[in-house]
């Protein structure tokens, strides 16, 4: 009698799902079975007679005309493609050049909730602090900052130095937000970060200050430039840090 196992080899061996060396083995499990040979023997003859004797049933005319009108939209030549919109070409061609090139900046900025905006900033942030290389540049000093983005985007940020009130600047990266780089300034304030992000200005008032998640966000405007500061601070701190910003920068203005 054959066992489980046998008959399982010789379901195997009929549907060619054995290596030349697990055939060799069933072959002289046959020889040494005479058992197992016959159920071979008689499995592979009623194999053999199916493919010989069925023949594959063939769909009513009807029917093949039928399931031939319901694919025919989908194997027809498609309608005339719309142009993609000036947002998304211009989206594809700012992230492939804007990291290596000068002039990308002002290039695209997606008209986003200041909610939205806000919690991608966060986000960015975030993932900032988690890499544990919140920035691209490493530098306490504003005349290596500001070079390393200037020659990444048309308009470089405005870099000030801010360590005698407690801010000092520990960097810079870049973010990419709705498709276009945006420049980062990265600050400290103790054993925490600050990442200044500076976006073209949209038409509509920004917030002025937001919580959100337990994450303080400050947002003014200098000329087309819309800042938006990021940090687990203290709101009064970060609104603090606003301030001095915004004073060091004005007082720093004809120096660029």
């Amino acid at each position: 009698m054959s066992t489980g196992n046998e008959i399982l080899l010789t379901q195997a061996a009929i549907d060619g799902e054995l290596d030349a060396a697990g055939m060799l083995d069933f072959e002289n499990r046959l020889a040494g079975n005479a058992s197992l040979a016959a159920e071979y023997g008689r499995l592979k003859t009623l194999r053999e007679v199916m493919h010989r004797e069925l023949v594959k049933p063939v769909a009513p005319q009807a029917l093949r005309e039928s399931v031939a009108r319901m694919v025919a939209p989908s194997t027809a030549p498609r309608a005339t493609r719309v142009a993609p919109s000036w947002r998304a070409m211009a989206a594809s061609a700012v992230f492939a050049a804007g990291l290596g090139s000068a002039s990308t900046w002002l290039a695209l900025r997606a008209s986003f909730q200041d909610t939205n905006l806000a919690d991608t900033l966060i986000a960015d942030h975030k993932r900032g602090l988690l890499s544990g290389q919140p920035f691209d540049v490493a530098s306490s000093d504003r005349h290596t900052v500001k070079p390393w983005f200037a020659t990444r985007f048309a308009l470089a940020p405005r870099v000030v130095d801010l360590a005698a009130q407690g801010f000092p600047l520990a960097g810079g990266r870049i973010d990419v937000i709705a498709g276009a780089p945006a420049p980062v300034l990265i600050y400290r304030h103790n054993e925490h970060f600050i990442s200044l992000t500076a976006l073209p200005a949209q038409t509509a008032s920004p917030p002025q200050a937001l919580v959100i998640e337990g994450y303080s966000v400050q947002v003014w405007r200098d000329g087309g430039t819309e800042y938006w500061a990021i940090s687990d601070i203290d709101p009064a701190e970060l609104s603090k840090f606003r301030q001095l910003f915004e004073a060091a920068a004005k007082g720093s203005e004809k120096n660029g």
